[in-house]
């Protein structure tokens, strides 16, 4: 074994590829609804009580979604709808008859989209802003857009098929997973040490920051990219498409995949 401050090993990227998928990650949302002329959006508001440590989960498939967590009692959710179809009048009953729903689950407080009947070219987007506790867990998921989550410390689950995942402020455990697109991970200063995150893309990048002090075993593979470390990780057996190393006393475990893409780790 030995240590190592910094590292860095690549093979050959496919940029184009890359810059392609970036591309379509950010614009594929709006390319959705460029098909369609008439566009009608309203701005809905629900709110419900949560318990600290409940687990909030929300569900759109073409739409962001940003969670801040606070000193907050309450669940409050603000939902942006955008319906498209071929006319204004069909655009705006689309949007209207759109409901947002918060719905206990057991462990759970669901968010629930409501959709109307549609034509095979009528679209509905809904995006979501929401404040929560900062200790409630998280399951997010979209197809098409982003995920931005600040300020919690409970469990974070988030999937996007198109879209980044940003994590800034948070000191829990994170499972996230992007198919085209960026994954940031900022860990707030008074994180605890012991880090445990599972990060993957597959086309794109993922910029790891862990917690002051982080004591981690570190397991990063990118096929076609690049892998840069700032931290003193102990590296062990050969260093070729991936990077195994320990950092602190190895009590976490932080696995970073990347198919195309770089992994940076500081």
């Amino acid at each position: 074994m030995k240590k190592q401050f910094l590292t860095k090993f690549t093979a050959p990227l496919l940029v184009c590829l890359l810059l392609a998928a970036t591309i379509l990650a950010g614009c594929c949302c709006a390319n959705i609804f460029d098909a369609f002329k008439a566009k009608y959006e309203r701005t809905v508001q629900v709110s419900a009580p949560i318990a600290a440590g409940q687990t909030l989960d929300v569900h759109t498939s073409v739409g962001s979604i940003t969670i801040i967590g606070g000193d907050f009692n309450d669940c409050n959710v603000t939902a942006k709808i955008t319906a498209k179809a071929a006319t204004q009048e069909s655009a705006q009953k689309l949007a209207e008859e759109t409901q947002i729903k918060l719905e206990p689950a057991g462990s759970e407080i669901r968010v629930k989209i409501e959709k109307p009947p549609m034509a095979d070219r009528d679209a509905i987007c809904v995006s979501f802003n929401i404040t929560v506790p900062r200790q409630t867990a998280l399951n997010l998921k979209t197809n098409v857009g982003e995920l931005e989550i600040d300020n919690i410390t409970g469990l974070i689950k988030a999937e996007t098929n198109v879209g980044k995942i940003a994590c800034r402020d948070i000191t829990g455990r994170v499972n996230l997973t992007t198919n085209v697109g960026e994954v940031k991970v900022v860990y707030a200063k008074d994180a605890s040490a012991v880090c445990n995150a599972d990060i993957s893309t597959s086309v794109g990048e993922i910029n790891f920051a862990g917690p002051d002090n982080i004591s981690a075993v570190f397991h990063a593979t990118a096929n076609v990219g690049t892998i840069e470390t700032s931290l003193p990780l102990t590296v062990t057996g050969k260093i070729g498409k991936s990077l195994d190393g320990t950092v602190g006393g190895g009590e976490g475990r932080v696995t970073l995949e990347v198919n195309v893409g770089s992994i940076k780790i500081r």
